[in-house]
């Protein structure tokens, strides 16, 4: 059994964990990495957690299955010191009341090994799927892939629509886009997250201060979620500049270096009406993060459900 996974976030990896006994896996992801959403930038002597700063875990199966990675500190909590910034505002201490986890030294470390011994194919887009079920083949910009028996997509729901448009999948979802500024700064401020209370920096984060990452003055800056959604559009070079002006307001310093980076489906704002779809007679599956509103939690029951689904599926199949 030849199995295709289309993207290599976390949904995508807790498939592998259910199907890894049933056939042969193989995952095409369009970055770098894998991770999806839980990404970290590298530069020299310094590294910038530039997609989901951390997540919670609520699931009892969740924290179960979170356990192996704490046990290996491939997985920690973040207790950061926290305050409130605003503009002519006297900052103020936070704190938050549940555990909430970073992957280290990067975010994604935790999610290599649910890949090991199956084959990924990262900076490799899938444009298109055609042929049968049993007959699947991907076409990315330079070639196809295949024959696979089953497809199964965990891309963002937009992707997954285009991937899937003329098999009945119908399921849709809301995302929120979102901006991010990897910067360096001159200083090192006393907090570790600031809440901000502007209308365009919703919070910034010292890099450098954060589990197992090299001590260096980087800073990340996520924008607001309306200013995002207003900005989406705009040229990179504007939204850099307005984004990068206003967190310096904020700091009242000027960074030695900013480099922006654009999130269309950022987190998921309004999720589809079912976890996961599955199409036994097409041979066809879908999942992840849209199957819920809690990120990287909804991406891992999404692809629970999926494996579980999938897997009761074929283990019925007549040989």
């Amino acid at each position: 059994m030849k199995i295709a996974i289309i993207g290599a976030g976390l949904s995508s990896a807790t498939l592998c964990q259910s199907l890894k006994a049933l056939g042969t896996l193989t995952i095409f992801e369009k970055s770098r990495g894998v991770g999806g959403r839980m990404a970290t930038r590298q530069g020299i002597d310094a590294a910038w957690d530039h997609g989901a700063p951390c997540f919670i875990a609520r699931d009892g199966g969740f924290k179960q299955f979170l356990q192996p990675f704490l046990a290996d500190q491939t997985l920690t909590e973040w207790h950061p010191k926290m305050t409130t910034l605003g503009l002519n505002q006297k900052p103020y201490k936070r704190a938050w009341f549940e555990p909430h986890y970073v992957g280290q030294p990067t975010m994604n470390q935790w999610i290599k090994p649910l890949f090991a011994g199956h084959a990924v194919e990262t900076q490799c887009e899938i444009e298109s799927i055609y042929g049968a079920p049993g007959q699947w083949f991907l076409a990315s910009v330079d070639r196809a892939h295949g024959p696979f028996d089953w497809v199964l997509s965990s891309a963002p729901i937009g992707q997954t629509q285009t991937l899937f448009a003329d098999f009945n999948f119908s399921l849709t979802a809301r995302y929120q886009p979102g901006f991010t500024l990897l910067c360096q700064m001159p200083f090192s401020p006393s907090w570790d997250r600031a809440v901000c209370q502007d209308a365009v920096v919703a919070e910034m984060i010292r890099s450098g201060r954060r589990p197992g990452r090299r001590p260096a003055n980087t800073l990340v800056v996520h924008a607001q979620d309306q200013w995002a959604s207003e900005q989406i559009a705009s040229a990179p070079a504007i939204v850099e500049q307005t984004l990068r002006c206003a967190a310096e307001a904020l700091l009242n310093t000027e960074f030695d270096s900013a480099k922006l980076h654009r999130w269309r489906s950022a987190k998921v704002i309004e999720a589809a009406a079912t976890t996961h779809w599955l199409n036994p007679a097409r041979q066809l599956g879908a999942c992840g993060d849209w199957g819920g509103t809690q990120g990287v939690e909804s991406a891992f029951l999404s692809g629970k459900a999926l494996g579980e689904a999938l897997a009761k599926t074929l283990i019925t199949l007549p040989k």
